[in-house]
């Protein structure tokens, strides 16, 4: 497929379900390449907010959307650039968007917004939060909630001008300030690189360096990752952070780092009063990277691609910090570096499992490292082993999609080369039926848990409260995780993606109002509100694939009084009010009353309990027999690789390769049998290699 098809391809689907959820095709494109760069880690926590007005000089301010990256301390800004027509974004434009976002800033950092908006307006109070951090200029270890960095993002569904060869580093408010452009034709690169975010490419000598001195490992043969021991100068360290801030911590490590604050008081000091002895009392960073070049000697490491720091995040931002803040220089800072070049083709996973692994100063939590969590692909197979009921209209059979894996779904189109095959995998597995896990967190804890407030919170801590459920209910009881589960999870989400779609088109709503805020509150409140007994008629929602009529219309009228709620948020701002517990509980005790056609639509929630349970009962009545059976489906071929790899990281006893070459056994002239006790035991040793880390 090249940029020309992508494109109509594209904008094709944009049509299409801009038409579905009921919005203008802009304004589904921007919200969806948010969505993208939001998984991709690119940004965190898009707000959506439509500004433009006319400022000192008839200037005109305007921006789409604004996020907040705690662990680079930057602030964002971003603008929809959309087009219906197939053309070319130029300087000139980029350069308008650019000077309108920061005629925004400048405003607030004048203190001069509330010249030109009412005070009930939002953004009055987001731009004042704005322009306090911009004007702080100290470190307050406790809570240092300044700003060091402004980044401008164009969001357009616009080419680039094949005149545009860079778009350079600025100055603003004292502030380093970015520009970043996605535009088709770098979603369409992405696409074909079949990764799910772009890679940092470092080179060394454009930042003053030769190389970074290092020796390699060595390590037995037929490993799927190079090992490398470095020293590091701080001061490039400092430059390469100060350049690409956040994208060059894991995941994880982003999460952690944004989460518990970022600048640690005795690394500090070190730097300040023992810069030679850095070396000694730090213990440096772990980072990984897909592929690195070294100097003709092979004593210094010239060039890195997708550098990911997945150990060391504190480190790194507190020597930027004592740079920035403190003046202080990191001449003599050096820093002990362990750097893996990982060979394997699930690049992604492997970073995670040894992000999962790596020594810290302060400790990553499980629920911090839940993308490897099993669940997700018990998840997954029931997934592909549960179908959908075809609704009123369908023709066909479809499954809903559970993307484990960020980009998955586009992945695995991208490998189908004819139109045919891409067309015969949407028509199994809709646009509209993909679930990402951080969306099923999101769905999850609105309406099964009732903490509306951390949905609010964001992507990053709804899946670390999620995480915590999940991984302490999954210890005591795998069991419960089940097809009963896993409709009831499917309904979960039917339900937050139609009330995000009656709000969107309700009479009342504002392009750019608090939708992320509202949907939450009111399925929280509508499910806490049901009579003791019962609940919402879930049988019917995953028979018709779609909610019914009397729970349409108390979302409907029930959405109205949560928008009014929300917004009366005693000058605090709207989004930060809802993320307040606080609130959730104020708004819980407010007294509703449902319609009489709501009850009558009511199921039993005991009736409804024990399908769980039934499903619960009957999985562990037939574990042993699909323990058995998941032995032989795996094949012998699995299992010899298994074994090898348990090998060489020397994780296996010799009674333990015994037992797993039964299971290799299976596709051989003389295979072997297990016994159920020895499947048990066999099973045990895969889940040992799995939570080792051991891909096969």
């Amino acid at each position: 497929m090249d940029l020309q098809e992508y494109r109509k391809e594209y904008m094709n689907d944009v049509h299409i379900n801009a038409q579905i959820e009921g919005t203008t095709p802009d304004d589904y494109f921007f919200t969806e390449i948010l969505d993208k760069l939001s998984t991709m880690g690119e940004l965190v926590d898009p707000q959506v907010r439509y500004v433009q007005k006319r400022g000192r000089n008839q200037r005109i301010m305007s921006f789409d959307g604004y996020a907040f990256d705690e662990s680079d301390k930057s602030v964002i800004l971003l603008s929809n650039e959309y087009s219906e027509e197939d053309e070319k974004i130029s300087m000139k434009e980029i350069e308008t968007a650019k000077t309108r976002m920061l005629n925004f800033l400048q405003e607030a950092y004048d203190k001069k917004l509330n010249s030109y908006f009412d005070i009930t307006d939002d953004t009055l109070r987001i731009g004042a939060d704005i322009g306090k951090r911009l004007r702080k200029d100290y470190v307050d270890l406790e809570k240092d909630d300044s700003i060091d960095k402004i980044k401008l993002y164009v969001i357009t569904n616009k080419s680039l001008s094949e005149h545009i060869k860079s778009l350079p580093v600025s100055e603003f408010l004292n502030k380093r300030v970015e520009t970043n452009i996605w535009n088709i034709d770098r979603l369409y690169e992405l696409y074909q690189s079949g990764r799910d975010r772009e890679p940092v490419l470092i080179e060394t000598s454009k930042y003053g360096i030769d190389g970074i001195p290092c020796i390699k490992a060595d390590m037995v043969d037929n490993l799927d990752y190079d090992a490398y021991l470095a020293i590091v100068p701080g001061q490039f360290l400092n430059d390469i952070y100060y350049e690409h801030g956040s994208r060059l911590l894991e995941g994880n490590v982003r999460a952690f780092l944004s989460n518990r604050g970022k600048i640690n008081k005795g690394i500090r000091e070190t730097i300040r009063k023992e810069p030679t002895k850095f070396f000694t009392y730090n213990n440096g960073i772990a980072c990984t990277a897909s592929k690195i070049e070294l100097s003709s000697d092979g004593h210094k490491i010239t060039l890195i691609e997708d550098l990911q720091i997945i150990n060391g995040g504190q480190t790194t931002a507190s020597l930027a910090s004592a740079k920035l803040k403190d003046k202080l220089s990191l001449d003599n800072i050096f820093v002990p570096m362990k750097m893996t070049v990982v060979k394997n083709d699930d690049y992604d996973t492997v970073i995670q499992n040894i992000s999962r692994y790596a020594n810290s100063q302060n400790k990553v939590t499980e629920a911090d490292l839940f993308s490897n969590h099993p669940f997700h692909r018990t998840f997954e197979e029931l997934s592909k082993k549960i179908q959908a009921p075809v609704k009123a209209e369908g023709i066909n059979n479809t499954l809903w999609y559970y993307e484990r894996s960020r980009g998955k779904y586009e992945q695995e189109q991208f490998k189908l080369f004819k139109k045919s095959e891409r067309d015969k995998f949407l028509m199994k597995y809709p646009k509209k039926q993909v679930i990402k896990k951080e969306e099923l967190a999101k769905y999850y804890t609105c309406s099964e848990l009732l903490r509306p407030d951390i949905v609010s919170k964001g992507s990053q801590k709804c899946m670390s409260f999620f995480a915590e459920y999940i991984d302490d209910k999954y210890q005591k009881e795998p069991e419960y995780f089940n097809e009963a589960f896993y409709r009831r999870c499917i309904c979960d989400t039917i339900l937050f993606r139609t009330t995000e779609t009656i709000v969107k088109n309700a009479s009342w709503y504002n392009v750019g109002g608090y939708r992320l805020n509202i949907v939450p509150y009111t399925i929280s409140k509508l499910i806490s509100m049901i009579p003791k007994g019962y609940c919402l008629n879930y049988d019917k929602i995953w028979k018709k694939q779609e909610l019914y009529a009397s729970l349409n219309y108390e979302i409907d009228r029930l959405a109205e009084i949560t928008n009014r709620f929300i917004q009366d948020s005693n000058g605090v701002i709207v989004t930060e009010y809802c993320k307040k517990e606080d609130t959730w509980k104020k708004f819980k005790e407010i007294p509703y009353s449902f319609k009489k056609e709501f009850l009558d639509d009511l199921s039993s929630l005991e009736i409804e309990n024990d399908k769980i349970k039934s499903s619960t009962k009957d999985n562990k009545l037939t574990s042993d027999i699909n323990i058995e059976a998941e032995i032989v489906n795996l094949g012998g071929e699995y299992w010899r690789k298994l074994i090898e790899e348990g090998k060489k990281r020397k994780l296996l006893s010799l009674q333990e390769i015994d037992l797993l070459n039964i299971a290799a056994s299976i596709d051989t002239p003389r295979p072997r049998v297990a016994s159920p006790k020895q499947a048990q035991f066999i099973w045990k040793i895969r889940k040992k290699l799995d939570d080792a880390g051991v891909l096969v």
